[in-house]
């Protein structure tokens, strides 16, 4: 099982690698900046990582270290993430005491505000 998970995020990170060079070939060239191979998407636009880790929050109705927050996110959603920059954002949330208060060092629980807003039930 933890190999399929490791080649798994080897693939997307391969993967994210493989974009950004074909960014730089496409810029080197003068070509636009994206060309859809893919016909755009119609509806929702992604949802950003801290938007899932909002739902993730709910779902487990207790603080979670951002490590923690990480580690979910790529297990439930497959994305992605730098550590320190999730920490950041939700930090920055924190200190504006928007949606997230911070519990520890570099652990987030959801405010009654933000709880609310985002509860199902």
């Amino acid at each position: 099982m933890k190999t399929e998970k490791f080649k798994d995020i080897l693939l997307q990170v391969l993967e994210l690698q493989l974009e950004y060079q074909l960014h730089a070939v496409r810029q080197l060239r003068g070509k636009a900046e994206f060309e859809a191979v893919l016909p755009p998407r119609r509806g929702r636009r992604r949802q950003s990582l801290v938007d899932l880790s909002v739902q993730i929050l709910t779902e487990e109705r207790k603080p979670l270290h951002v490590d923690d927050l990480v580690a979910e996110l790529q297990k439930r959603f497959g994305r992605l993430t730098d550590r320190d920059a999730l920490s950041s954002a939700l930090a920055k949330k924190a200190r504006a005491g928007i949606m997230f208060r911070q519990t520890a060092p570099a652990t987030f629980a959801l405010t009654n505000q933000g709880r609310n807003k985002h509860d199902k039930s």
